[in-house]
């Protein structure tokens, strides 16, 4: 998940977006009404100390030209008129027009007790830019986001972490662990969150006694069936030998018994496979693809096998899971693909990751029904004669996650089917 997805840094910035909008409205408002006044005052108090320093350089020395670059360098313009005189000292003040600016006139009283008139020009106002520019660069602004920072430090501690640990729950029951529940903490709250941790406890027993009952409910039908087709396998062998091996009709029904027969072993496959401890034990992957390749080489003497795996490749687990993940990948590449065609499987390290990756060289599958084929008694219907009842996949997917792994499906870009296997390194 992106950083900025992140449920603290959304709390975080809400909290300080508004802060900094509440600020900058009551600035606005109130600063806006005392702006003017203040305004006022600071130009009148610069106006005067301004005014007061020329005049006593002019009556020091009576100099004009001094006067003047003294007062280029102050007010937008100063004029100076002693009372009792027409003519001032000094102008610098601009005509006077339609956009003039605002003039400050007042009367001042020197050292030496000459009285004058004085008119100095407004300095500039500050911009609303401005003063907003300077609001947040200043103090408060930095108390806020500390604020915020901290705010959301405690949401967090007290949301987001719950939130996370039923995350991580939710996972482990999608992955296949049944027995999980939410910790006891988080149950035993009397917020939301607590409801929450309450009602994901009720879903996780619902979920395991719907699925145990439904795995013994396959499992004593697979049983039951069993003995029926016992008997109906022995009354095909009587009839075998009234008939002979020749008669059509008992080959149909010795076909079907077969087919009924591998249904039952894969429905039970599936349904033990939950018995099975996931272990702790580490093995080598290398030597137990050796193994299969060996069986597949019995079974297809002409099929082409390509297999790279390095003797230093090690897993974590019960190794029997491993073994019927691969053994049904493999059987699935057999059944789906002519004789002649070549499986491959090739090795790769990435982090504390083993990838597999196993591609055969047949028609591949639509890319709309790559993620069914791991869906129990999916069958992807090809141009290859294959017997099978849509469970192996699924089979290796059940069994992959029980070892923390996963797998996925995909078209190879050059054709077939290839099939990518993590696992977490031993």
């Amino acid at each position: 998940m992106k950083w900025y997805r992140s449920l603290y840094w959304k709390i975080f910035l809400a909290i300080w977006l508004s802060s900094v909008l509440v600020i900058l409205a009551t600035a606005v408002i109130v600063g806006g009404m005392s702006h003017h006044e203040r305004d006022a005052e600071v130009q009148e108090t610069r106006a005067r100390a301004l005014a007061e320093r020329m005049l006593e350089r002019y009556e020091e020395d009576h100099g004009l030209e001094r006067l003047q670059r003294k007062s280029s360098r102050g007010a937008p313009g100063m004029r100076i008129v002693e009372l009792g005189s027409k003519d001032p000292i000094f102008n610098s003040l601009p005509k006077r027009g339609p956009g003039a600016k605002t003039v400050l006139t007042f009367e001042l009283v020197s050292e030496s007790g000459r009285s004058y008139r004085v008119q100095v020009g407004a300095w500039p106002q500050r911009e609303q830019f401005g003063r907003f520019l300077g609001l947040l660069v200043s103090v408060q602004i930095v108390l806020i986001l500390l604020v915020s920072a901290l705010t959301s430090l405690v949401l967090t501690w007290l949301v987001v972490r719950p939130l996370k640990r039923l995350r991580l729950h939710t996972r482990a029951l999608a992955q296949g662990d049944l027995a999980v529940r939410s910790d006891q903490k988080l149950s035993a709250r009397g917020d939301e969150i607590g409801e929450l941790a309450r009602e994901f406890d009720t879903m996780a027993d619902y979920v395991e006694r719907t699925l145990g009952a439904s795995q013994r409910l396959m499992q004593d039908v697979s049983h039951e069936l069993r003995a029926p087709l016992a008997r109906l396998q022995a009354a095909a062998g009587l009839l075998e030998q009234r008939l002979g091996e020749g008669d059509p009709l008992l080959q149909r029904l010795n076909r079907e018994c077969g087919r009924i027969d591998r249904l039952i072993t894969e429905i039970l496959s599936l349904s033990r496979l939950e018995a099975l401890e996931s272990g702790a034990e580490a093995f080598s992957v290398q030597e137990l693809v050796t193994e299969l390749r060996e069986d597949i080489h019995f079974q297809q003497p002409d099929r082409k096998l390509s297999f790279d795996v390095p003797k230093g490749c090690r897993a974590r687990g019960n190794r029997q899971l491993l073994e019927r993940a691969l053994s049904n990948v493999f059987n699935n590449a057999l059944k789906h693909t002519p004789t002649g065609t070549a499986i491959e499987l090739s090795h790769a390290s990435v982090g504390n990751l083993h990838e597999l990756r196993i591609r055969d060289h047949g028609p591949g599958v639509p890319d709309e029904t790559l993620e069914q084929l791991f869906d129990p008694f999916f069958r992807q219907r090809s141009g290859v004669d294959a017997d099978g009842y849509g469970l192996g996949l699924s089979i290796a997917r059940r069994a992959l996650r029980m070892l923390g792994g996963s797998i996925e499906a995909s078209n190879h870009p050059q054709g077939g089917l290839e099939l990518l296997i993590r696992l977490p390194v031993a």
